[in-house]
């Protein structure tokens, strides 16, 4: 049987044309209302890119400022009696929140005037109204929502200090020697050997640093540009260390158990990746650290 649903449905429409859904501030099961104004909201601490997390905390809180600064004596905190709309006494109670109707389309917002930019701050971080278009395609909302932001200043602010920081890691990768950045590019996961050229280990790190994260892995879910500066800056002794250690476990001198432990032949040799690595930085146990490079040498060279 058809229904009015279905009809709908088969025309691209939510529901009747002209008709809208009106929404009200989220209120977060800890009894804070999910304002965009609070730079200490759930929603921002769950952000997973350290870039994204630092522009949303800094933007928000300037907007929170600029709005109570506009609109006077009103507390826009996340606890504030201001987002309990069933204490507003009319649709004119700039004193409290009011519902914002949504039509299927464009719904447009004068963010000159500072109650409309208000609202526009609370819908952008909604539960029910996707983040962008992307993030919906994405899968990160449900599949039937219905709304999503375009939000062009916050997007191109975001992609503009990426794009910043990527170009800046790439000019740090310029300046290190061949050696170096061998090394940084062995430990980003990389398959760079001694004979990879350096055209070849270039490409491949820029590549790598243009992605979004790493997909799978040691680093799985963090920025290859976040994990490149760690090596990039890293004391030289230290990044020798590490990218000995990842070879010796790349070339078999040293197994790891699934338990972690670090295995040389039969005989343990540390508790997992990190333990050995300290071991090798201890200046007491230069011998070993001596005597892994030689055995690596060595395992290298009857492998050609």
């Amino acid at each position: 049987m058809q229904t009015m649903q279905g009809g709908l449905a088969l025309r691209g429409y939510t529901r009747i044309p002209g008709t809208g859904v009106f929404k009200y501030p989220y209120k977060e099961l800890d009894g804070q209302y999910r304002t965009g104004l609070d730079p200490n909201a759930a929603y921002i601490r769950r952000i997973q890119d350290p870039l994204e997390k630092e522009l949303e905390i800094e933007r928000v809180t300037a907007l929170r400022k600029r709005l109570e600064s506009a609109l006077g004596d009103i507390d826009l905190g996340s606890r504030s009696a201001f987002w309990n709309y069933g204490l507003s006494t009319s649709n004119n109670d700039n004193l409290h929140v009011q519902p914002v109707k949504l039509l299927d389309g464009d719904n447009f917002f004068d963010l000159s005037i500072p109650l409309q930019e208000l609202a526009f701050a609370w819908l952008r971080v909604h539960p029910t109204i996707a983040s962008s278009y992307q993030a919906w395609e994405r899968g990160e909302f449900p599949a039937d929502t219905q709304f999503y932001v375009a939000d062009d200043e916050v997007e191109n602010a975001v992609l503009f200090k990426k794009k910043q920081l990527i170009n800046k890691a790439i000019v740090k990768f310029d300046s290190m020697t061949p050696e170096k950045k061998k090394k940084v590019a062995r430990l980003l996961g990389l398959p760079v050997t001694d004979n990879s050229t350096e055209q070849s280990v270039y490409n491949q790190v820029d590549n790598l640093l243009k992605q979004t994260e790493f997909k799978n892995g040691k680093y799985q879910g963090l920025t290859p540009v976040e994990v490149f500066n760690r090596f990039a800056d890293m004391k030289e002794n230290l990044l020798h260390i590490k990218d000995l250690v990842k070879q010796a476990l790349t070339h078999s001198v040293y197994r790891v158990k699934p338990s972690g432990k670090i295995y040389e032949g039969e005989f343990e040799v540390a508790k997992d990746e990190d333990d050995l690595i300290r071991t090798l930085a201890d200046d007491d146990n230069q011998d070993m650290l001596i005597t892994l490079e030689q055995r690596l040498k060595t395992k290298k060279l009857a492998s050609v």
